[in-house]
């Protein structure tokens, strides 16, 4: 199991209070308000930590940039391997449903 196996796994655990503030808590380390794709109706919006909660809903369908890999603090402690996930799905999207 790798690292966000391991996060994912250890999510679920979490009662449901409990894991909606762990969710809040990677919201608050997000930077995908800096990403130069995220727009002003994703804010809008409330869209936020894509890799984990899955692709915009119906804000974001151009992609100018993608930070996840060179500036997401998450990316290494969640164990993200992917990118672009407003547009193409949640980390457990990519790689399992491919």
């Amino acid at each position: 199991m790798d690292t966000f196996d391991t996060t994912i796994t250890n999510l679920l655990k979490l009662s449901s209070t409990e894991r909606t503030k762990s969710i809040t808590d990677l919201k608050g380390k997000c930077p995908c308000p800096a990403c130069p794709t995220y727009n002003v109706c994703a804010k809008n919006a409330k869209e936020i930590l894509f890799c984990i909660t899955g692709r915009s809903f119906h804000c974001i369908s151009v992609d100018k940039g993608c930070i996840c890999q060179t500036k997401c603090p998450l990316a290494k402690q969640v164990g993200l391997t992917h990118k672009d996930f407003c547009l193409k799905g949640s980390e457990s999207a990519q790689r399992y449903v491919q």
